[in-house]
């Protein structure tokens, strides 16, 4: 993935792009951590190339029979330490915006709501191979859950490099055409 597909992380503003993927901007945008938007964002966007999801399109169907499942190496970690910094003038002044995002599953939650994904919806941590990882365990819960007929695995990370906050998303759709 190149830096430039991110680009909307920097700016915080959305693209005409993004705006097709969300159709709408969550109420809570403003206040997510980055790795809650590269989730929303980046799930949208694998639901739109698997043909799940219409872009723009307001009325669709929910996805009551897929499940997310996301693998990450350092899972909230910046988010983490952006917290701890806020305490630096004491514990009176931690953020609790940021607090509600200093776990790795929160943003894989906000881009199931987002999308009405209903099925199981969880993070992994990998440190060799998150792709690999999550679509693992996708495929197990396709095989062994009559219930989920797809599943959204992807790895995703925000971490410090190089002097600024990167960023790491890839997410494929998985079918059972069994079901």
């Amino acid at each position: 993935m190149t830096l430039d597909r991110f680009a909307y992380l920097e700016a915080e503003q959305l693209g005409p792009e993004e705006l097709t993927i969300l159709r709408t901007v969550p109420k809570r945008w403003g206040r997510m951590d980055r790795l809650s938007r590269l989730a929303i964002v980046e799930v949208g966007r694998a639901l739109i190339d698997a043909g799940l999801r219409r872009p723009g399109v307001v009325s669709q169907e929910s996805l009551s029979r897929t499940g997310l499942v996301a693998a990450t190496r350092r899972g909230s970690l910046a988010t983490d330490l952006a917290y701890a910094k806020t305490m630096d003038q004491g514990l009176g002044l931690a953020s609790p915006l940021l607090f509600s995002y200093t776990l790795a599953n929160i943003a894989l939650a906000e881009a199931a709501s987002h999308f009405g994904i209903k099925g199981p919806v969880y993070a992994l941590y990998s440190e060799k191979s998150p792709l690999t990882a999550a679509r693992r365990e996708a495929e197990r819960w396709l095989k062994t859950d009559r219930d989920i007929a797809v599943m959204v695995a992807g790895e995703i990370d925000c971490y410090w490099g190089d002097g600024a906050l990167l960023s790491v998303a890839d997410f494929v759709v998985l079918r059972n055409d069994e079901k």
